[in-house]
């Protein structure tokens, strides 16, 4: 179930709306950017920079509709994402110095310049904290005699385009510091198209060195090949890792539950028909990655649900769209409602932009 607002955007008329604003905020960017060249260079560039605007935005749309993508159209497409990060923050830039100048009047013209080197540095920083990994960690009570249990949950790597084997190296190193029992993986391990170009055998190997006392476990994700794909159900059983979909597994300590993500999968089994009516004593841990879920997990009393897919919103102003969207609870962090609990994360990697500014690339530590 989605809130209010969550409903509205995956509707037709935000997508109008959406195409309105980018329309009326490229027109507005145009205009800044020109002024700028203008003082700098003395000449007028207006209609050459919004054409690059309709290029730039043009070949990030065509990327996604496409049904495959080389070496070649996925760095033009990285560049695109690097360009547009910037132009975002030169956007949100531009807007406040505007907002400051209704209070504070800005007579000349070299404080045109301000916003462009504030949106320079700001997305510098995005940039690197993007990379920067962060262990946030949870104590979580869950069942009796489990105390001192290590769950590790990642998700949202988008291994692909941005998180390169680099930094996928980075991650698995940092996880195995945490000597986990389980690690716990809740979709969204691939970007779009990754397995049209990334060396699957080299990532398989990578993901071989994860070190769990107790196993590897995964659900899929948005963004990662559909589960009918033999492709990903076989990179997931060579890599040693055991990929759940609509089913459940026992461990020693617990019932581990995977789930077909509910938008490449809208007519997924329920949990109920997943649980079956034999339920057993030990808490079951859910892997859903979007956090649509939870409710449908409140309603069966699973003890523990594990998300990712919100990304915190991964840059402002989508953090403040992706709260609306979900919700307090679900948008990121630990929630108790009834006999369930609730662990949304913000994402191991980051995908389109490649930028975090008010989120974290984050390592979940649970601790029993």
């Amino acid at each position: 179930m989605y809130h209010g607002f969550g409903k509205f955007i995956r509707g037709k008329g935000f997508s109008m709306l959406f195409y309105l604003v980018s329309m009326l905020l490229m027109i507005y960017l145009t205009v800044k950017i020109g002024n700028v060249l203008e003082y700098l260079f003395s000449f007028n560039a207006y209609i050459a920079v919004f054409l690059a605007l309709v290029a730039l935005t043009s070949y990030m749309l065509c990327y996604f509709q496409s049904s495959k993508a080389g070496n070649k159209a996925k760095k033009i497409y990285e560049s695109c994402g690097v360009i547009l990060c910037v132009l975002l923050n030169f956007t949100i830039c531009f807007f406040i110095v505007d907002c400051l100048n209704i209070f504070f009047v800005f007579k000349q013209r070299a404080w045109c310049l301000m916003p462009v080197i504030t949106g320079v540095l700001l997305s510098v920083y995005g940039f690197l904290h993007a990379r920067h990994l962060k262990v946030k960690k949870y104590e979580v009570q869950l069942g009796e005699n489990r105390k001192g249990k290590k769950l590790v949950l990642l998700s949202d790597i988008h291994i692909g385009s941005f998180v390169n084997e680099k930094q996928l190296q980075k991650i698995i190193e940092k996880v195995n510091q945490l000597d986990a029992d389980l690690i716990l993986i809740a979709g969204d391990t691939f970007d779009v198209k990754a397995f049209e170009y990334c060396n699957l055998s080299k990532l398989e190997q990578m993901f071989k060195k994860l070190q769990s006392k107790e196993g590897i476990y995964a659900s899929l994700g948005n963004h990662d090949p559909v589960s009918s794909d033999k492709r990903i159900r076989e990179f997931f059983k060579k890599a040693g890792i055991c990929l759940l979909i609509d089913e459940k597994v026992e461990t020693k300590d617990f019932c581990i539950i995977g789930r077909e993500d509910v938008t490449s999968c809208p007519n997924r089994k329920s949990l109920t028909e997943i649980l079956s009516n034999v339920r057993g004593k030990k808490p079951e841990i859910l892997l859903d990655h979007n956090p649509s879920g939870i409710e449908e997990a409140i309603r069966n009393k699973v003890s523990l649900v594990l998300c990712g897919h919100t990304h915190k919103g991964q840059f402002f102003p989508a953090t403040f769209f992706t709260k609306l969207a979900y919700g307090k609870k679900d948008f990121y962090g630990y929630a108790k409602r009834e006999e369930t609990q609730s662990i949304v994360s913000a994402g191991t990697g980051y995908f389109q932009m490649p930028m975090r500014i008010g989120s974290n690339s984050e390592i979940v530590l649970i601790e029993i």
